[in-house]
């Protein structure tokens, strides 16, 4: 990857990690400001190469951890799943000839799904841990699941915005009579 790419996706984050903390909470979904950052992580995650996804989330929690009044390491914590979840899907896509689209997307929702419980998880225990402590019922009823359904929401839509302008053409086609699955 060249240097303007590199400076290009940091500068993107950088973006995203402003946007996350000043104005995402502006624009509730569900009741809760969707996490941006970490639904573009996701969606990068599952179509580009891990490697761009693993330098991305310590710079994504840093940034976060700073701008946004979290601890940077609980922020890193909450971002780290992803991680694992590129290099895993990289090694399951690298085991078969042809990855239809239409799993890649599901999958990519399953994992803005989980990695939005893992985030919640995460920053609910540094609270609890920190403070007097989380009413859990009110918080899962409201904020988890809210966030939850926002995230995979939004998250369905982000992915052909990350997936259609990162990926050549060839990668977009299916084999014929297979409709993507």
């Amino acid at each position: 990857m060249t240097a303007i790419r590199w400076t290009l996706l940091l500068g993107l984050l950088f973006v995203l990690v402003v946007f996350q903390t000043a104005a995402s909470p502006s624009f509730p979904i569900f009741g809760v400001g969707p996490h941006v950052v970490l639904i573009v992580l996701c969606c990068w995650a599952m179509v580009r190469p891990p490697i761009e996804t693993l330098v991305m989330i310590p710079l994504a929690g840093v940034g976060l951890g700073l701008l946004a009044f979290q601890g940077m390491a609980e922020s890193v914590a909450a971002l780290a799943p992803i991680g694992l979840a590129a290099l895993s899907w990289q090694a399951w896509k690298e085991s078969r000839s042809h990855t239809p689209l239409a799993l890649e997307w599901a999958a990519t929702i399953a994992l803005v799904g989980a990695a939005s419980i893992l985030h919640f998880t995460a920053h609910a225990i540094a609270v609890e841990l920190s403070t007097n402590g989380v009413n859990w019922l009110a918080a899962l009823r409201t904020v988890m699941l809210g966030g939850l359904l926002g995230n995979i929401l939004l998250g369905a839509i982000v992915y052909w915005f990350v997936r259609i302008p990162t990926s050549g053409a060839a990668s977009m086609s299916t084999t014929p009579g297979t409709a993507g699955f």
